[in-house]
């Protein structure tokens, strides 16, 4: 899942793609921290370059009961949506791009 919109970078570049790339939630001090990754393009992303830039964000205790009990990562980009100005009219994007993780191959020992 990702966000489509287009927003400038601190860098001055233009980003259209957003990802959740990293999610900590801390439920003894009741912290969460989101980081967010951009890219270039959905493409960019596609074909596996680097993000243009990564922030973390920290939500509010005041928000913290909204992650219980749900799916953070979607919770995550309707909070982002919701809170993060720049993004409250962007666009959900379910597409997989994610590079496939590599086979794992089991070794059978030799009896």
């Amino acid at each position: 899942m990702a966000i489509i919109k287009d927003l400038n970078t601190k860098f001055g570049v233009g980003a259209s793609y957003h990802r959740i790339t990293a999610f900590n939630i801390s439920y003894t001090s009741k912290k969460i921290t989101v980081c967010v990754a951009s890219y270039l393009s959905k493409e960019a992303r596609a074909n596996q370059k680097d993000p243009i830039e990564e922030i973390d964000i920290a939500i509010p205790f005041s928000d913290f009961n909204q992650f219980l009990d749900v799916n953070p990562i979607v919770e995550g980009y309707n909070w982002l949506k919701q809170n993060v100005i720049g993004f409250e009219d962007a666009v959900d994007d379910y597409d997989v791009v994610e590079p496939p993780l590599p086979e794992v191959v089991e070794e059978v020992p030799n009896e």
